[in-house]
């Protein structure tokens, strides 16, 4: 009855959208918009029903109607670029593994939702005509909907007096937002002294992206990360023993804001004495771990990601078939509908709930392997990149996407990396390197 509903209302909204966008620019956009904020709007806010979140895949099936199955239908060359190779080498893998569990094609298909549509993304966008000038017109949407973050937090803490959790952006996930702060940051510090934006507003923009929504949103892992990440998009100038000034003063502030951190929660986040992995429970909330009060949430939150690989252990010792395909793409989906009242209370739910045990149930230790493989390439042909390209945005993109890429498989093991935000941030990022594609000189084959 929701598919037929939302069949009929596209039918009488695409006319109005053709309408109302005269470009395709516009087109991606909008899609961009709506990445950041339907899920904020119809899940925190309640102004629309949740199925709104499928406008989503709406306006990808018009970019794919659009560049992509023109392509394919009369049998045109279709653009892969260096990278999509490797791509379609894990699609097709994921494709079988769901063949020979003969899994039905509507979970298959909300299986590819939840995993790779923006890597189906990836193929139109090469596919399309966006120019390089159109690709940094959509960057700066990026930037801007990442800049509004903090003062959006901002309100929810000081206004709505939401603690902890709640305070995420319109991003619906503190886990999400910490994550993406880490690449907005790097993207700022590149900024600097490129007179463009006063250096003055970018040191206040990197404050508050450090500060706000990772004290008062209770992100721990925002300040495990960061400085991991900084390190390898920075290696280079890091081992030349250069900015080292600005290395200095980054590791003061880091320090500081830490400090108010654990004064403000009172968690000490370098410091798990006194954990027994012997207290962790396969269970919910508090139940899941026995630890004194001021390092409860740190305990549990460990105590979870712990015991979900302890979960996907057992899976994979099951049968070497899990081993090599999963349960197949589409079997183990954490779908919104399950989310109400969800309780993790047997292996199982740890498999459904976590990221990586999720992913790994999905397309087996093998697939998710390929998948590493695959962010390998991507990352190298990236830096191989950066030394080639002269536009000073994209060479800052390229250096970032290695980062990026690391960060990408960390957060499985904190958040969902493949939620809306994250994924097609990584994947946008990725598509830049559509313009680099056609230079010969570059190689992923040696």
């Amino acid at each position: 009855m929701n598919i037929l509903f939302i069949f009929i209302l596209a039918l009488l909204i695409l006319p109005l959208l053709i309408l109302a966008i005269r470009k395709m620019d516009d087109l991606f956009l909008l899609l961009i918009s709506l990445v950041f904020l339907i899920s904020w709007v119809a899940d925190e806010l309640l102004l629309v029903p949740h199925f709104f979140t499928w406008s989503i895949e709406f306006v990808i099936a018009i970019l794919f109607i659009n560049y992509l199955l023109p392509k394919i239908v009369f049998l045109k060359k279709v653009e892969i670029t260096p990278i999509g190779k490797y791509a379609l080498i894990l699609l097709l893998y994921t494709i079988f593994g769901s063949f020979i569990y003969l899994i039905n094609f509507s979970d298959f298909l909300l299986g590819f939702r939840a995993f790779f549509r923006y890597l189906f993304l990836f193929f139109i966008f090469v596919n399309s005509d966006f120019s390089k000038h159109a690709y940094k017109k959509f960057f700066k949407c990026w930037l801007f909907f990442m800049s509004i973050q903090p003062f959006i937090a901002f309100y929810q803490y000081f206004v709505e007096k939401k603690l902890g959790d709640p305070v995420f952006g319109t991003l619906n996930s503190t886990g999400l937002v910490a994550v993406l702060l880490i690449i907005f940051i790097i993207c700022l510090i590149d900024l600097i002294n490129r007179n463009k934006i006063p250096n003055y507003i970018l040191y206040i923009f990197i404050f508050l992206s450090m500060t706000i929504i990772p004290i008062f949103g209770e992100a721990k892992a925002f300040f495990y990360f960061l400085p991991i990440i900084l390190f390898i998009r920075y290696f280079d100038q890091i081992i030349k023993g250069q900015q080292l000034l600005n290395i200095s003063k980054f590791l003061i502030v880091f320090a500081s804001i830490i400090f108010l951190f654990q004064t403000f929660f009172g968690v000490q986040l370098f410091s798990i004495s006194g954990m027994n992995i012997n207290d962790f429970r396969f269970s919910q909330g508090v139940m899941s771990v026995l630890q004194n009060e001021s390092q409860q949430t740190l305990a549990i939150s460990l105590s979870e990601r712990f015991l979900s690989l302890v979960a996907l252990y057992d899976f994979l010792n099951q049968s070497f078939l899990n081993v090599l395909f999963g349960e197949g793409l589409g079997s183990n989906i954490f779908v919104y509908e399950s989310r109400t009242n969800f309780l993790i209370e047997t292996n199982q739910d740890y498999l459904k709930k976590f990221a990586l045990s999720s992913f790994i149930t999905n397309i087996g230790l093998v697939g998710f392997i390929l998948f590493c493989f695959m962010l390998f390439k991507i990352s190298l042909y990236a830096y191989q990149s950066s030394f080639l390209v002269e536009d000073l945005t994209l060479k800052s993109i390229y250096k970032t996407i290695p980062a990026f890429s690391v960060l990408f498989i960390l957060s499985l093991f904190y958040t969902d990396p493949f939620e809306d935000v994250i994924s097609f941030s990584y994947w946008f990022f990725v598509m830049s390197l559509m313009y680099s594609s056609k230079d010969k000189t570059i190689t992923l084959d040696n």
